[in-house]
């Protein structure tokens, strides 16, 4: 007598659909097959996909921006990623200069995270480093969080890391996160409408050209972060050919396939200001063509209120930052079909040190599930976050997760949350060999 089954559907299994049944003992997924088990609860899955539980390697929940904090903490932002499929999150912790600051920065925000609802890690996060780089490498990878981003601009908050700091930390051993702008071709907009121009797309191409050349030199593995441009991509597929997807990984969001900076002459442009800002229709178009090259979708969720973002006119003092986590899957798999399914499952776990145990529906793994309708036809609303808007609303969008699954846990069904327990903190590994 098995705890749960999922009959009737199709799961998806090695980058294709089976008919095939899956049966849950305790927190794992014990059987898969198309025998018919005996279980003490049925959910029957017919013409539903069965996936892996999502993972989101990128969101801020309860960012302490001084004045300002991202309105979704951890437990209702876990619980709107939950609502949208998303079993594991990775977070990241406060920004730090010296060594001596990884263990306070990292209690800090495990003590955040306790109230999440479906499993998280973090990333250690880099400030104007100043410390011992190899040192920290050993210190990050004990405590579990083998993945460090740093930043290339935020020179007035202290936040820029250096290139000499930089060059050392891309490692084999660590996997190294890129906010990649170049800070020298950023400036300070007069208006909401110059806000794309400020910070360009050469800024991001030129910054990640010069890094990616660095990753090559040390043979080492570095992840681009929110990358905005199509034409980044394509020019520096030009400029490596096939060391390009040896070294670097591209990660990707929503809004620069949904969003343009055209949405910087609406008359509420401020909701939509984040950072790296939206594009122009022909890059966003660009992204979409260079999907295949993308390893990762995630969302850097970063919700704020209108209120938030109304209190300032200056560009410089409104909080940048939208959110995505709950309609995220749906938002990517109207446009490419369940080729994005890797994007948020397997690639991440496989980059991030998750996999097998995550990304995956393999046996005696754990049973992060969601059973995804592909027929359900909404319109985005402003959803169930703790802002009071989404930068979606209106769209209109078929398919849509109908049940999620935490460890053998039922905690999302019939679209509501109904969960019961708490999530857990995920040690990683850093497995360099790891494709994605």
């Amino acid at each position: 007598m098995y705890d749960m089954s999922l009959i009737n559907g199709q799961v998806y299994l090695d980058g294709s659909f089976v008919k095939k049944d899956i049966y849950i003992e305790n927190d794992e997924i014990a059987r898969i097959t198309n025998k018919k088990l005996e279980s003490n609860k049925i959910i029957d899955c017919s013409n539903k996909l069965i996936l892996p539980g999502l993972i989101d390697s990128h969101v801020h929940f309860d960012l302490d921006l001084g004045e300002f904090k991202s309105r979704d903490d951890f437990h209702q932002g876990s619980m709107i990623a939950a609502l949208g499929g998303v079993t594991t999150f990775i977070d990241f912790l406060d920004p730090i200069n010296d060594n001596d600051e990884l263990e306070d920065s990292f209690k800090k925000r495990m003590s955040l995270a306790k109230e999440s609802l479906v499993d998280y890690s973090f990333h250690t996060t880099l400030g104007n480093f100043q410390g011992d780089v190899k040192r920290l490498i050993v210190e990050a990878k004990k405590i579990g969080l083998p993945s460090i981003k740093v930043f290339t601009t935020y020179k007035e908050s202290n936040r820029k890391i250096s290139f000499e700091k930089l060059f050392k930390l891309i490692d084999k051993e660590i996997l190294v996160l890129i906010h990649a702008e170049k800070n020298e071709l950023i400036y300070e907009p007069k208006n909401v409408f110059e806000y794309e121009d400020s910070r360009s797309s050469s800024a991001e191409y030129l910054q990640m050209l010069e890094i990616s050349a660095v990753a090559e030199i040390k043979d080492a593995k570095v992840y681009f972060v929110h990358t905005t441009c199509g034409s980044t991509i394509e020019k520096l597929n030009k400029n490596f050919k096939k060391n390009l997807g040896k070294y670097v990984r591209f990660e990707s969001c929503p809004q620069y396939f949904y969003l343009d900076k055209t949405y910087y002459n609406k008359e509420n442009a401020e909701l939509f200001l984040l950072a790296p800002p939206l594009r122009t229709i022909e890059e966003k178009n660009l992204l979409k063509e260079n999907i295949d090259n993308i390893c990762v979708l995630s969302t850097d969720h970063c919700s704020f209120t209108k209120e938030d973002k109304r209190k300032y006119k200056e560009i410089s003092k409104i909080p940048k930052g939208l959110g995505s986590i709950e309609f995220s899957f749906s938002l990517m798999y109207n446009l490419f079909g369940e080729k994005i399914i890797d994007k948020f499952t397997k690639n991440p776990a496989k980059l991030f040190g998750l996999y097998p145990n995550k990304g995956a529906i393999e046996l005696y793994t754990d049973a992060d599930l969601i059973v995804f309708d592909p027929n359900k036809e909404f319109v985005v609303d402003s959803g169930h976050s703790n802002s009071d808007y989404s930068a979606y609303g209106g769209i209109k969008l078929k398919g849509k997760v109908e049940k999620t699954i935490l460890r053998g846990e039922l905690i999302v069904d019939n679209y509501e949350y109904i969960g019961n327990s708490k999530g857990k903190f995920i040690r990683r590994k850093y497995e360099g060999d790891k494709e994605c």
